[in-house]
């Protein structure tokens, strides 16, 4: 019997997260996808986000109910063997911008799956009176069936609302646009065996186990959470982990994910490899780093560069530098060059760079970008240089980009050999 750990997974972010935002590692933006107004010309597209992202895929819903004046459509629903996200619309006769969100229930329930997940929700704002919901769920430990009954249900108990609907789907053609390979390899510096790679329309998926560890720190003791970079060809994407739960026999699985390395994207490379990027220090050490940098922060001076705000330097503890030196913007995307005075220094910022939108003059929409549609590559006219390509940028929104805090104690770091899966 499998049984999720959920102190292990939750322990380190519920007490630490408060104390990373005190030191300013976590950017507040990321708490906007809780609440994010758009206008109507964003909406359009983000209201079939699943078949703009996987527009080949998605099933179209439509199915409606209403209770006390709001109204519940269940739009639009993709799947996966492991994945399921399911586009909602909300539109009230008065305004939603009251609606309490705190006393909100969302879940979605597929197959006979017995896994212990939760339903992840996200809110975005038509205009006053209609919302965009985005739910999402992961089943790591069973699978989810390519056809059967999907049950959404909607509880806002403050306005006495709750809603659930049973669906018919069918998800053969995503179902059928996904690859599984066993693969072999370790991982030293974290003691991961490598056991699986599965790309599908929602991600490429790397599994892993590893011995039980003993830890009665709460997690504190642990290490901060790793990296693993994708090489599909010539192109790189970030997985992070989604956590890890006891198997049978003392062992732990886990897996990385990363949503922008679709089936699509990596299924006629030829090559695959994954780049591990470790840091050796633990949730306890942030503690200690924030008492020791108390009332030194400095603000750094910023450049803007096709409406992209960003600190020109990064500044490592050993005394080099790192530097932004090219930014282009075309239509939806934006392409940021960088590099450091190593290889390591110049993938560390590759792999570790974010962008969130700014206000324009006037503006008060609060939108969110989720930094899940990135890729990097090697700049071939420059020997250290790396390109970091964001897809999907809304082209006239104000832009700001930044650093994981953490990579320029650069010593904490280390990069291992590339590690062959497909060849």
């Amino acid at each position: 019997m499998v049984n999720r750990k959920l102190s292990r997974v939750l322990g380190p972010i519920l007490g630490v997260m408060g104390f990373m935002l005190a030191i300013g590692i976590l950017e507040t933006s990321v708490f906007a996808a809780e609440k994010v107004q758009a206008d109507s010309e964003y909406i359009s597209n983000i209201t079939t986000a699943a078949a703009v992202e996987y527009k080949d895929y998605s099933v179209n819903i439509n199915k409606s109910e209403t209770q006390n004046g709001i109204k519940v459509t269940v739009d639009k629903a993709i799947g996966t063997r492991h994945k399921l996200k399911v586009i909602l619309k909300v539109e009230g006769e008065k305004s939603l911008e009251k609606l309490n969100h705190g006393n909100s229930i969302f879940e979605l329930t597929y197959g006979n799956s017995s896994d212990f997940s939760f339903t992840n929700s996200s809110e975005e704002y038509v205009n006053d009176k209609t919302m965009i919901i985005t739910l999402e769920k992961d089943n790591y430990k069973e699978e989810y069936p390519e056809k059967g009954d999907l049950r959404v249900d909607v509880v806002y108990s403050s306005y006495k609302i709750n809603i659930g609907m049973d669906i018919p789907v069918d998800f053969s053609n995503s179902f059928a646009s996904m690859t599984i390979k066993s693969i072999s390899g370790k991982i030293p510096e974290l003691n991961y065996t490598l056991k699986e790679i599965e790309s599908d329309v929602m991600g490429t998926t790397i599994t892993y186990s590893k011995p039980e560890e003993k830890d009665n720190s709460g997690g504190y003791n642990s290490l901060l959470d790793p990296i693993i970079v994708l090489k599909a060809g010539d192109r790189m994407y970030r997985t992070d982990s989604n956590g890890d739960f006891n198997g049978e026999d003392g062992v732990i699985l886990g897996n990385y994910h990363s949503e922008s390395a679709t089936y699509d994207k990596i299924k006629n490379k030829k090559e695959i490899n994954i780049i591990p990027v470790t840091c050796s220090m633990r949730w306890q050490d942030l503690r200690k780093l924030h008492e020791k940098n108390k009332g030194k922060e400095e603000s750094a001076s910023k450049e803007t560069t096709n409406n992209v705000t960003y600190e020109k330097n990064l500044n490592f503890t050993d005394g080099s530098k790192g530097e932004i030196y090219n930014i282009e913007r075309n239509d939806n995307s934006i392409k940021v060059y960088c590099k450091g005075a190593t290889e390591k220094e110049s993938l560390l910022m590759a792999s570790k760079m974010e962008i969130f939108y700014q206000n324009n003059d006037g503006e008060n929409d609060n939108m969110f970008y989720s930094n899940k549609d990135i890729s990097f590559y090697k700049d071939p006219k420059e020997s250290l240089g790396y390109i970091v390509e964001f897809n999907d940028v809304k082209k006239d929104k104000k832009v700001e980009l930044s650093f994981d805090d953490l990579i320029k104690y650069i010593d904490k770091y280390n990069i291992s050999d590339e590690i062959k899966l497909l060849n």
